[in-house]
């Protein structure tokens, strides 16, 4: 297949820093200061142990455990072993959510799930797995066509996070998880923005649905997830659009009825604003 020089100006290139692989702690993003995550990570203790806190939820990592922290998760590290030693890539927000967009329109759900399962069980056989799949994200991200570099380490990535989400899916206790009132309400929002999303429904909308204050919601929702209520009206409609560029056979115009803009150009205009490119642009950079 030919790709003239003006389409390679389309196709969006792995930048520097928006995805990489380490065995060093200090490029961890987490600390033993809390904080809310702007990056992805998923990695293989390798010896050692370390204790790892997600929303107040402890987990103690040993050899053989494989660890996945998302975004905007509220996480920290402490007491870490000496010997502790882990091997990890780490991937950027935006290159996280374009991973995951390809895959599934999320439950809301999910993300409250991974809040509790940020560790699988340990498992000696998971060592060399994951650290072979190391190995070939290691190889594509160097040495594939720079012009599909992106798109071919993020293939990869969606094998990982598709066998999160099936574990998600065939866990019969992951929708009898209790929820305290505010991560109900939280819970709630987040469904009620899959649902209804739409470009003249801001914040004060999805409070009035909730029987609450915008001011309480937005409150609420920078305490559960350190995102305004805005930024999540935001991110789940980016990801819904970036989910149908991805069906090639979905003309532009279905797209705008089905997240319920007016318009074309009203769509293109939100979505050049968040991501820096018209949908054609990122449906071209996917779409070789």
């Amino acid at each position: 297949m030919n790709i003239d020089e003006d389409d390679t100006r389309l196709f969006r290139p792995l930048e520097p820093g928006e995805f990489g692989i380490y065995t060093e702690l200090d490029e961890l993003p987490v600390s033993g200061c809390p904080v809310y995550l702007m990056k992805g990570v998923g990695g293989i203790c390798l010896s050692g142990t370390a204790t790892v806190q997600v929303f107040g939820h402890r987990f103690r990592i040993v050899r053989g455990m494989v660890l996945a922290l998302f975004p905007w998760q509220l996480a920290s590290i402490k007491e870490v072993s000496d010997d502790f030693g882990i091997r990890f890539f780490r991937i950027s927000h935006d290159m996280f959510t374009d991973t995951l967009s390809s895959l599934w329109r999320p439950r809301p759900g999910f993300f409250f799930y991974m809040r509790t399962h940020i560790a699988s069980e340990p498992r000696e056989e998971y060592v060399g797995r994951f650290l072979n799949f190391c190995d070939l994200l290691a190889y594509r991200a160097e040495n594939a066509p720079a012009i599909c570099r992106r798109e071919s380490v993020m293939q990869l990535l969606r094998v990982f996070y598709w066998d999160i989400y099936a574990t998600y899916l065939n866990d019969p206790q992951a929708e009898k998880t209790a929820y305290t009132h505010k991560e109900e309400l939280a819970f709630r929002f987040m469904q009620t923005i899959v649902e209804e999303h739409s470009p003249n429904k801001d914040v004060a909308y999805f409070a009035e649905r909730l029987g609450i204050t915008p001011k309480y919601l937005t409150n609420l929702m920078n305490e559960i997830s350190g995102q305004s209520a805005r930024d999540w009206i935001v991110y789940y409609t980016i990801f819904e659009i970036k989910a149908l560029l991805r069906e090639s056979a979905m003309d532009l115009k279905t797209i705008v009825a089905r997240v319920n803009f007016p318009d074309q150009s009203t769509l293109s205009r939100f979505f050049r604003r968040y991501t820096g490119m018209s949908p054609s642009q990122y449906r071209k950079n996917i779409h070789f």
